[in-house]
């Protein structure tokens, strides 16, 4: 009697992987620019939200609230180069009191701001710093994107496309 064999010739076996590896070839480059596409957008809008965060809670304490970018534990750097995170505190008669801490961002992009720091006012208000902060992914102008934190404490996505030199 003949048996039926269920599988695979060799011939077909690798006719499939030679398909699979020109797909993988043709699509992983597109694949990583939507990667960075989305951490574009993730990161800015955690930009956006520890902004309006900072805001919200000058306004609540009726205190000024300071935002930079992340140095150490207890400090705030003195440069305009955001790329190790921000951190939020809160400046009252007690001394400062961290709010909030966004970790550095990925090690490829780079996030520039107008300012060393920011700070907003029990109204809501920006009395130092106010401007863009910028984010490029792997350092590419093209692909950046930005918010804006104008004087009068409005917080937006501003321009795509911006310089982070």
């Amino acid at each position: 009697m003949f048996k039926i064999r269920n599988g695979f010739t060799l011939v077909e076996l690798m006719v499939t992987i030679a398909v699979a590896a020109i797909l993988l070839t043709i699509g992983v480059p597109s694949l990583t620019s939507i990667y960075e596409g989305v951490r574009v957008n993730n990161n800015v809008e955690k930009i956006h939200n520890i902004m309006a965060f900072a805001r919200n809670q000058a306004i609540s304490y009726g205190a000024t609230v300071n935002v930079c970018p992340f140095a150490s534990a207890t400090s705030c750097g003195a440069t305009t180069d955001w790329s190790n995170g921000i951190r939020v505190y809160l400046n009252n008669a007690d001394g400062e009191h961290e709010l909030r801490v966004i970790d550095s961002f990925n090690s490829q992009d780079k996030v520039k701001g107008a300012a060393s720091v920011l700070s907003f006012t029990a109204e809501g208000m920006v009395s130092a710093g106010s401007g863009n902060i910028i984010y490029c992914p792997g350092a590419k102008d093209a692909d950046s994107k930005s918010v804006n934190v104008s004087t009068s404490g409005l917080i937006s996505y501003d321009v795509d496309g911006l310089s982070c030199l």
